[in-house]
Order: C-alpha cells, then structure tokens, then sequence
C-alpha cells in the first residue's frame, strides 16, 4: 500500500517542482546550489525550421513494356548506371517479325495492283482516243450521206463507253493509292511493334529495382486495364531531392534558395547540403494537422551517398541575425505574458526575448552584453566555454517541428 501512495506522490512533487521553476516561483529561487552567475554574450545566430522527409530522384519510374511477351534476354542488373537509350531487356520478337513480314507482303500486294491498274487506264485511254476518232469519221460521214444513222449512233456509244472506262480505271488506282497508304501504315505500326520488343532507358539514370527476369511474361502498359508489368525502377540519382512537410506555423518563413542541411541515419556523423526548390501554395490538412509539402535539392557534392527512400532530418536556415544578445533559457523567470531575468544580485530586470533553441533564447531588449545574470543548471557552453561553433542544437528527435537556433 506504501508503494502505491508514495509514486503518485513523487510525480506530484515533480510536476510541482517544473511548474515552480517556469513560473518563477520562490520555490524555484530557493535552490542556490543550483543557481550560477553567468553573462549575456552577443554573437552570430542562425535561425533554422526543422522538418522531415523522404530522399528521391527527381526523375523516377515504372519502366513498363508497350506490347505483351515474354523476356528473353536481360542486360541490366539493379544499381547498375544506364544512358537514355540503352537497351533494358528484349521480348521475344518471333510474332512481331511475322506480323512485320506479313504486312510488307500486303503492301507489295497492293502495289502490284496498282501499277496494273495503271497499265489498264493506259490502255483505256488509247481506247478512248480510238473511239473518239471513229465518232468523229462517223459524224463527218452522216453529214456528207454516206454514213447511216445507226453507225454514226454506235460510233458515238463506243466513244462514250471508252471515256468511261477510263474514268473508272481513275477511280480504281485513286482506291489503290488509298489502300496502299493504310497498308503503309500497317507495315509502320508493325515495325513499331518490333521496335517495342526493345525496351530503352528513356533517361540516363540508375535501376533502382528490377522486377523481372528470363522467361517472365510482362503485360503491356497501354493497352492491359491492370496497368502492365512494371518491369524495373529507373531513377536519376545524380538529381536527389527531399520531399518534407512543414507545419503553417513555420511556412511563411520559408523561401525558395534557403540553404538546408540534411541528415540522414545511415551518415549519423555528416551533415549533406541542399537548397529550397519549391514551397507548395496549397496545405494538406490530416487529423486537422495543416502541413505544407517542402521540395528541396540535394546539392552535396556527395550526394551519390544517399539512396531514394531514405528518410532525412532537415533544418532549413531561415534567417541569420547578426549580433544578437542571448542567455541560457533558464535565466527566464515568466510571470503570465511577462519576461524577468535575475541579475546577480537578486534583483528583477525585464526583458523583451526573442528566437530560441531549447537552451538559449535571445534578448531583444532590456539587457546588455556582459550583464551578470542568475541561471539555473547553466552549462559550460551557455557561460561561455568550449564549445564546437556553427553546429546545429536539436529541439528533439526525427519530425520535431519549430525554430531553431546555433552559434
């Protein structure tokens, strides 16, 4: 029953105890031991919006295949490195070769037909340019009496006969030119299909996973409803980006060409540099969460280190103050919407305060360079002592939104 009374006990005394130090209670200042003097310092300060996210190429797809087969021959491996137009994998070209073949035979056909049709309206001509003088002999005889009625009438029939038969040999070669030039296209369409039995790299990049091997059947990408066979994953890693989300609190305070660094799991130890490319106009609402997609480029000159699909911290540099004044965060003593710090002599001196990182907060005024202050837990770092310049202080861990700052 002790043990029962005694944790709820403790927890209250802890929360208390937290409560008293932010409030600014007595109970806070009645630790001595605890309190050190320090002095405000100015310096240069960074301010930083921390945001997560997810590694990717720029450019990255489904390589799928234009027409159905089977894969008979595979000449890439994942992780190698291709050129546009290299060649991916083959299916097997057996039924598009016959299908090539057989449409070339059909337009061979067709033409032959039409160099006949041709060597007919030749002929007809001649017929008609025959038939046509007989009419005239004929017509010149009825005049002078010595050609009947009847021959000049059947004289004037074969003529006309013969103008017609030529306008029908016309007709016939206008509908063979016009079955040629389908069958043209049917010789093209057949060759494309060919051609498709090829699959290329349409971009020089890295095959990033690959789906299928010797003797796999894969399903066309335009014309099966499932969607086709993704074949393999092509990415163009030498142009990396991180999509990250950033909550509205922080998005006004990014811009396009704000330097960024990134950090991933796999380098715990270094720090890759970016860039803002692009800032999404509109906002994502989850579980009534509004973020703001982020896009940066990897500009690292080792960027080839990273992988797609890692995840990655960033801290997107907002803003650079130039001396600026700071004290550790707890020299503050809040009291409502008022801010104190505690000089070294007990006394209370207002102060107006500004960005913070979770251990330092910076004085916007009320306070000099060099003023003793009163701080609680101060370290060596926030008196003024050793410290590595220019790293990044973490407010938490992976995701943690909010500004930050560094030395």
């Amino acid at each position: 029953m002790k043990a029962r009374v005694l944790i709820p006990v403790a927890m209250l005394g802890v929360i208390g105890g937290v409560a008293a130090y932010f409030l600014g209670t007595a109970g806070a200042a009645s630790e001595p031991s605890k309190a050190r003097t320090v002095r405000a310092q100015r310096g240069s300060l960074t301010e930083t919006a921390a945001a997560s996210g997810t590694i990717v190429p720029v450019r990255q797809v489904d390589v799928k295949s234009r027409t159905s087969g089977e894969v008979i021959e595979v000449l890439v491996t994942e992780g190698q490195r291709v050129a546009e137009g290299d060649l991916l994998f083959r299916l097997d070209p057996t039924e598009a070769e016959r299908t090539v073949l057989k449409a070339a035979a059909a337009l061979e056909r067709l033409n032959a037909q039409l160099t006949q049709a041709k060597a007919s309206l030749t002929i007809a001509r001649y017929q008609a340019a025959d038939a046509k003088a007989d009419k005239d002999l004929n017509d010149k005889g009825a005049e002078l009496g010595v050609i009947s009625d009847t021959a000049r009438r059947t004289a004037t029939n074969q003529a006309r006969i013969a103008s017609a038969t030529v306008q029908q040999r016309l007709a016939e070669i206008t509908s063979m030119e016009a079955q040629i030039k389908t069958a043209e296209l049917e010789v093209q369409v057949a060759e494309l299909n060919l051609a498709y039995t090829r699959i290329v790299a349409p971009f020089a990049g890295t095959v990033l996973a690959l789906n299928v091997e010797k003797g796999t059947i894969v399903a066309s990408g335009i014309t099966n409803v499932s969607g086709g066979t993704a074949a393999l994953t092509l990415g163009a890693l030498d142009d990396l980006r991180v999509v990250a989300q950033i909550d509205e609190a922080q998005v006004s305070k990014v811009q396009k060409d704000q330097p960024v660094q990134i950090r991933v799991d796999a380098y715990p130890d270094r720090v890759f540099e970016g860039v803002v490319e692009a800032v999404a106009p509109l906002g994502q609402n989850v579980s009534n969460v509004v973020t703001f997609d982020v896009e940066i480029r990897v500009t690292d000159k080792d960027r080839e280190l990273l992988r797609s699909g890692m995840s990655a911290d960033l801290e997107i540099i907002t803003r650079q103050i130039e001396g600026a004044i700071f004290v550790p965060l707890t020299a503050i003593v809040s009291r409502g919407a008022e801010r104190f710090v505690r000089l070294a002599d007990g006394s209370e001196q207002a102060v107006k305060t500004g960005a913070t990182d979770g251990q330092r907060i910076v004085i916007l005024e009320g306070l000099d360079e060099g003023t003793p202050i009163q701080a609680i837990g101060a370290t060596a770092r926030a008196t003024g002592g050793n410290a590595p310049s220019g790293g990044l202080i973490p407010m938490g861990g992976r995701g943690s939104r909010g500004p930050r700052m560094r030395m």
